[in-house]
């Protein structure tokens, strides 16, 4: 899940992973990555979306703020970060990334299960 959405080497990791048969789904928040000062967000997006990757977008909420990885069902990566080169370069932020904890995993999960329920599958835009 994620609200802003524009890190190439992000993208280009998920594409590589999804290429090696890992089920990658992805939520982002609808007006920051999709408004039309957002080119990078689009291409990042289109890029998975054609990669075969479940991208959608979401809507529902004023700000759709999360900035969550959950793999395997029993890792999470969760914090400030925006997947970003804003983030990666620039700004003050944190990451925790939570090894082997099951239990909160499938707190994350139930969080993506719900807003991914309350999202659309992303159209690539021109």
């Amino acid at each position: 899940m994620a609200y802003s959405f524009t890190s190439a080497p992000v993208t280009q990791a998920l594409i590589a992973a999804s290429k090696r048969g890992v089920d990658i789904k992805v939520v982002v928040d609808e007006k920051n990555n999709l408004s039309q000062d957002a080119p990078k967000a689009r291409a990042a997006l289109s890029g998975l979306l054609s990669a075969g990757i479940d991208v959608r977008t979401i809507n529902a909420y004023p700000i759709h703020h999360d900035k969550v990885i959950v793999v395997d069902r029993k890792t999470v990566q969760l914090g400030s970060f925006n997947y970003s080169a804003a983030a990666a370069n620039r700004n003050s932020e944190n990451v925790l990334v939570n090894w082997e904890n099951p239990q909160l995993a499938q707190v994350y999960l139930r969080h993506f299960t719900r807003n991914y329920a309350q999202s659309v599958a992303y159209r690539i835009r021109y």
